[in-house]
């Protein structure tokens, strides 16, 4: 088998052993605690030498997914995060998957709502005005990790005589947009807040109700510059791992 692995290239192997293994614990199929198999079971199980597994294991210590214990095994520490670059506008659908899991969508419900004086003031309409608001459960390997909220003016899908299927709902609604509406996300603003999760919010995502969660409101623009979707997002705190580019003040006269 380990001449196998050096056929195929041992350290592209290895790295692709080392994404198994973090979809898993990002997963849930290996929970913080949990022992992975014995190496020679496991190798096996794999499709690999032991060599390259022993490679891919190293690299997730180092990450400090995983522990390793003479005598005793190898444990998971805790569970992978997604990450997600604050300086790129994408959505939690386009997160997942680069990730490596695959995104879904669960206990969809859409219905049209009159505006609040907040939603119309945020979308620059007037208040009462009607709205699509669409609430789901998104998934990444089947696991629960972001509840949202997404409005957006009702006469956008009445202009463009447009009717939605349950379907549409299952992905990104940035593709969702662009394909039915016409309308392109230029940009996205957005504000952060640490939440204990309400006790409604917390029945979405299967966790205990005060736990805590990132929470995310952001208006999305059109490339004229409308508002056009305003989204409320209840993040998993041990899902998501963000990440921000801070720029340097650069050289500073005197």
């Amino acid at each position: 088998m380990a001449t196998g692995d050096r056929k195929r290239g041992g350290g592209k192997l290895a790295s692709s052993v080392s994404e198994e293994l973090t979809r898993r614990i990002a997963g849930g199929s290996l929970s913080p605690g949990a022992q992975l198999p014995p190496e020679p079971a496991l190798a096996a199980e794999l499709g690999v030498s032991r060599p390259t597994l022993r490679e891919a294991l190293r690299a997730l210590q180092e990450q400090g997914l995983l522990t390793r214990t003479p005598g005793a095994g190898t444990f998971v520490t805790h569970r992978a995060r997604l990450r997600n670059n604050l300086d790129v506008n994408f959505g939690v659908t386009d997160a997942i998957r680069a990730a490596g899991m695959e995104p879904a969508s669960r206990d969809v419900r859409v219905e049209r709502v009159s505006s609040t004086a907040d939603e119309a003031s945020q979308l620059a309409l007037q208040e009462g005005d009607p709205l699509v608001a669409v609430d789901r459960v998104r998934t990444a390997d089947g696991r629960a990790v972001v509840y949202s909220r997404d409005l957006f003016a009702a006469s956008l899908a009445d202009t463009a005589r447009v009717r939605f299927s349950a379907r549409d709902w299952a992905g990104s609604i940035y593709d969702l947009f662009q394909r039915k509406l016409g309308i392109a996300i230029h940009l996205g603003v957005a504000t952060f807040l640490p939440l204990a999760a309400p006790k409604a919010v917390a029945a979405r995502l299967g966790v205990a109700r005060g736990a805590l969660l990132l929470y995310l409101r952001q208006v999305d623009y059109a490339e004229d510059g409308r508002p056009v979707l305003y989204s409320h997002e209840y993040h998993l705190a041990d899902a998501f791992e963000f990440t921000l580019v801070r720029r340097g003040p650069g050289r500073r006269a005197g």
